[in-house]
């Protein structure tokens, strides 16, 4: 039996950003939420990029080869970022997430790369179907952090793998579709201030899919939405009972990109948040591993010609994302408060990770200041890496940490002329 699919979608600015770099699409055959990054070098150009592109497969996949046109979809969508950067070098850095769904009637084909998440409501049970490609992600997987501590890590936010490097390697997988099932997809402008637990919540009682969208926006607002929130939902229907017109919003309601150039055309259809936009089709192509997932009735999805699985170790796909996905640059962006080789406090360009050997900082500032001298809290701050958001917050930053007489420079107090030096050894005063 074909089924087809109910959904609503929306991408709001947030509370705290000025701009909106994410977009979301969806359409009869295709759902799809990109959050752009870069800053100033075009997150939301990135994302625009990329949903534009990939709405080309809103269409019935073909019966062959459905893995091998969504890949080369996506390959094209990422060709085209760079087509962008090659044009204007300063552009270099942007990137964005992909997490995509590609819907038969029959079969969710899913294609994702980045830390935009898809979810599925089967019944009661309530799963993430993707895995965040984040520094934290990777400290979970091995056992450093856990999913807790995760939400509070300074390192957070990095990103290891996103479209916009020379060479993407997203993770494919085919999904089983079944009546009832609620699909959701989301940046982590949603999964960030917002819990899995709330989330979950919100999918099981709403009525809808609108609903759903409204309540969980809301949500993340209510918790300061720090960032952009996008949220598309989906609820798997019968035949004939799902939505045609298609739905486009965010950065990819601004800019539709030309089937054969990636300069910007005039806005198309944007009636405001949410509405629905005709677009025409676009050719698309794809690749995937081979999953064994079967349905209910215990039947496989169709063979493919190509097979991709996850082949590397974990440090090589590190190593890998820092090198392409613009890391080096965009690392550049990054500033931390940390511990130098001469155990002084110090100004670092970058995060506080060493992959394989190669530390992903450059030290920038260094104080006369020793770690020693600060308090044990600010102390084990400082080894793990202190973030800072700019170069010139850093250095005041630094100033304020190494200054005694700044009454929030968390430096122990002064020895007196009693105290032994020993107890500044111990670490009960400093000396200077």
């Amino acid at each position: 039996m074909a089924l087809s699919l109910r959904y609503a979608a929306v991408s709001d600015r947030g509370v705290v950003r000025k701009g909106n770099q994410d977009s979301v699409y969806a359409g009869p055959h295709l759902i799809a939420v990109a959050d752009g990054m870069g800053g100033m070098a075009a997150g939301d150009l990135a994302s625009a990029i990329v949903i534009n592109t990939m709405r080309g497969v809103d269409r019935p996949p073909p019966e062959e080869s459905v893995a091998d046109e969504l890949a080369d979809t996506v390959g094209e969508a990422n060709s085209r970022i760079r087509q962008v950067v090659d044009k204007d070098p300063a552009k270099e850095g942007m990137g964005t997430t992909l997490t995509a769904l590609w819907f038969d009637g029959a079969w969710f084909h899913l294609v994702h790369i980045g830390d935009s998440r898809a979810y599925r409501l089967r019944g009661d049970e309530f799963e993430q179907l993707t895995m965040d490609d984040s520094y934290v992600q990777l400290l979970i997987n091995e056992g450093r952090i856990t999913p807790e501590e995760a939400e509070t890590h300074p390192q957070r936010s990095l990103i290891l793998r996103a479209l916009g490097a020379p060479e993407v390697d997203p993770a494919f997988q085919t999904l089983a579709a079944r009546e009832g099932d609620r699909l959701l997809l989301c940046s982590d402008g949603l999964s960030g201030p917002v819990s899995d637990d709330r989330i979950a919540e919100v999918m099981r009682s709403a009525e809808t899919p609108e609903e759903v969208v409204q309540t969980l926006t809301q949500a993340a607002i209510d918790a300061g939405a720090p960032d952009n929130v996008s949220v598309l939902v989906a609820d798997v229907v019968a035949e004939g009972e799902g939505n045609t017109a298609m739905i486009v919003d965010g950065a990819a309601n601004d800019l539709v990109m030309a089937n054969s150039d990636t300069a910007a055309l005039p806005r198309v259809g944007a009636k405001g948040k949410g509405d629905t936009v005709e677009l025409p089709a676009e050719g698309a192509e794809s690749e995937e591993g081979e999953s064994s997932e079967e349905d209910g009735d215990g039947e496989k999805p169709p063979r493919r010609k190509k097979s991709r699985v996850w082949r590397t170790v974990i440090t090589s796909l590190v190593v890998l994302a820092l090198l392409t996905t613009g890391g080096l640059l965009w690392l550049r962006t990054q500033y931390y408060l940390g511990v130098s080789e001469h155990e002084n406090i110090s100004l670092y360009r970058g995060y506080p990770v060493e992959i394989m050997g190669v530390k992903a900082s450059w030290l920038e500032v260094e104080s006369d200041r020793p770690a020693a001298d600060a308090e044990e809290g600010l102390r084990g701050r400082l080894e793990e890496g202190l973030p800072t958001d700019s170069y010139d917050q850093g250095l005041a930053d630094l100033e304020k940490y190494t200054d005694p007489s700044d009454d929030n420079s968390h430096l122990l107090p002064l020895c007196d002329a009693t105290q032994e030096e020993a107890q500044a050894v111990s670490g009960d005063c400093r000396t200077s």
